[in-house]
């Protein structure tokens, strides 16, 4: 009986080690079978075309792609889909899903797959190659993971940059040097002063420049008057401008303009700039060093200063430092020998050389 209990204990383990066994050996043999499947038909696909080359921001692109080894019998048809993400889009409720059925095989005839598509580009696009991702795979295997493939459009910018100087500054007049620093013309360009919370302007707040070609500069003239804040102990609320005898010292602020111009694909466009200006008590302008501005970025003026201590007030504070250490060390070390000498009842040395001296 205990043999035989035996033998029903390892006939268990035997089918339960066969039963494990059998699960992933089923899996990996339907898998492999797919893989096989999957592998026989291969397709492959290539951007073949664009039109325009490069493509325009805000208008539209025509791209083909071609998908290879359709006469595979195998493949039964196929799915191809473009993920649309920036700068392109299709108009509408397009898909960008195409799919082409079975029954495509005719044994000695080729069969590419021609796959068109009519993008939109977005109107603010940069210069340089934009990837755009396509997803393929056979057509009975609609549920599969699909293959993954990425491509570059090229586009071009229409945009342009400019960089601006303050050129000169008497009073309240304010002249500002712009250059297009850009590689495109800017077309119909106008300057214009915002409305903005330090400054206002008298007169006129925009003049027309005209068409700016790359590597020009013009100069544009207006009269700002800043909006000043009464600073701290201020004594005539009456007047903004009169600070009697309160003196106070150049407060930096930001001047805001905005340059229009229509770029060379009819968009038009701003770009925001700043100046940075200091602000007298009197309420003119005084011009900042290295004051200057580029682009749709703030303007980084800098201003060299020195410090409040000179390198002479600091070597003489530091021998000051020494010279305290070094006295209250002496301080610390005489009153130490002193009581060393009063437990042992000898006199110090130094006051037994002061008596020998009277």
């Amino acid at each position: 009986m205990k043999i035989l209990g035996n033998l029903m204990i390892i006939a268990g383990l035997v089918l339960l080690l066969a039963n494990i066994a059998y699960a992933p050996g089923s899996s990996n043999s339907a898998s492999s079978v797919a893989d096989s499947y999957y592998a026989d038909c291969a397709l492959n696909v290539t951007l073949v075309n664009q039109n325009p080359y490069p493509a325009q921001p805000d208008s539209y692109v025509d791209v083909v792609f071609q998908v290879n080894w359709m006469q595979n019998y195998v493949c039964n048809g196929s799915r191809f889909e473009m993920l649309m993400s920036y700068p392109f889009s299709l108009d509408g409720n397009a898909s960008g899903l195409r799919t082409l059925p079975d029954d495509t095989y005719i044994q000695d005839y080729k069969k590419d797959w021609m796959v068109p598509y009519h993008l939109r580009v977005d109107k603010d696009a940069l210069d340089g190659e934009s990837d755009v991702e396509v997803q393929l795979s056979p057509g009975i295997w609609s549920n599969s993971t699909p293959m993954i493939r990425h491509f570059n459009i090229t586009i071009q910018d229409a945009r342009t940059a400019f960089d601006a100087v303050m050129q000169d500054i008497t009073g309240s007049q304010v002249s500002i040097a712009i250059a297009n620093a850009g590689k495109y013309t800017a077309n119909s360009v106008v300057v214009r002063i915002p409305d903005q919370q330090d400054f206002s302007t008298t007169g006129t707040s925009g003049q027309m420049v005209g068409n700016l070609a790359s590597g020009d500069y013009t100069v544009v003239g207006f009269t700002i008057t800043p909006k000043l804040a009464q600073p701290a102990g201020f004594r005539n609320a009456s007047s903004p401008r009169n600070f009697g005898n309160e003196s106070f010292g150049p407060v930096s602020k930001n001047l805001k303009f905005d340059v229009y111009y229509t770029d060379n694909i009819g968009i038009r466009r701003v770009a925001n700039m700043e100046l940075p200006y200091a602000i007298s008590s009197s309420g003119n302008f005084t011009r900042l060093r290295n004051s200057s501005a580029a682009g749709n970025f703030q303007g980084a003026g800098r201003t060299n200063g020195t410090s409040a201590f000179g390198s002479g007030t600091l070597l003489i504070i530091g021998i000051v430092c020494i010279i305290v250490v070094f006295l209250v060390y002496m301080k610390f070390f005489r009153r130490k020998a002193e009581k060393h000498h009063q437990e042992k009842g000898e006199t110090p040395d130094w006051v037994r050389n002061a008596k020998s001296k009277k």
